[in-house]
C-alpha cells in the first residue's frame, strides 16, 4: 500500500489557509482566533489517530471492522446533525435512523452494482462522504423546521385554536423542511 507523505509545501499551503481564516477573522474583529487555533490542534490529533486506525483497519480487512468504521462514522454524522436541532426532540435518533438507512441503502446498491467492493479502502471513504452528505441535509432540514416554525407560529397556534389537528398544522412546514434538506447543492 501507497504511503501519503505530507509534503512541506503541502504542509505550507495548508498553513497559510488557516493563517488567512486567522487574519480575516482578527482584521474584522469575528472572534474565531482561538476556535481556529483549537480546530486546528483538534484535526491533526484526529487525522493522526484515524489515519492509525485506517491503516489497520484496510491492512487486516475485515468485514466486522469495516461496518464498525461505518457505524462510527454515521453516529458521528448523527451526533453532529442532532446539533442544528435546537428544541427537536429526538434528534439525534432521528439523525442516526435517516443518516443510517442512507449510508446503508446508498453502499449497499453501490456493491450490488458492483460500483465498489465491499473492501475497506473503498467503503470506509465512500460512507463517509455520503454519511457527511445526509448529515448536512438533515442539518438543513432542522434548520428549515427550527426557523419556519418560529416564523410562522402565530398562523400555527391559529389552526390548532380553529381545530386542524398537529398535523394538519405541521404537514407544509415538514414538507419545506424535507424539501429544503433534499435540494440538490
Amino acid at each position: 500500500m501507497n504511503q501519503l507523505i505530507v509534503t512541506p509545501t503541502a504542509l505550507i499551503f495548508a498553513v497559510a489557509l488557516v493563517a488567512v481564516a486567522f487574519f480575516i477573522s482578527l482584521k474584522e474583529k469575528i472572534g474565531l482566533e482561538k476556535d481556529l487555533v483549537i480546530g486546528v490542534i483538534r484535526a491533526v490529533i484526529q487525522l493522526t489517530v484515524v489515519g492509525y486506525v485506517l491503516t489497520y483497519i484496510i491492512s487486516v480487512n475485515r468485514a466486522w471492522l469495516t461496518l464498525l468504521m461505518v457505524g462510527i462514522i454515521v453516529f458521528n454524522a448523527a451526533w453532529n446533525a442532532r446539533g442544528r436541532a435546537r428544541g427537536i426532540p429526538y434528534a439525534f435518533v432521528i439523525s442516526l435512523l435517516a443518516i443510517t438507512v442512507a449510508t446503508g441503502v446508498t453502499i449497499g446498491l453501490l456493491v450490488l452494482a458492483k460500483a465498489i467492493a465491499f473492501v475497506p479502502s473503498q467503503i470506509v471513504p465512500v460512507s463517509g462522504m455520503i454519511a457527511s452528505n445526509a448529515m448536512v441535509a438533515t442539518g438543513l432540514a432542522y434548520r428549515s423546521l427550527n426557523s419556519q416554525f418560529h416564523d410562522k407560529r402565530q398562523g400555527l397556534l391559529e389552526k390548532l385554536a380553529l381545530g386542524a389537528t398537529r398535523y394538519q398544522t405541521a404537514i407544509n412546514v415538514v414538507r419545506e423542511a424535507i424539501r429544503t434538506g433534499m435540494s440538490p447543492t
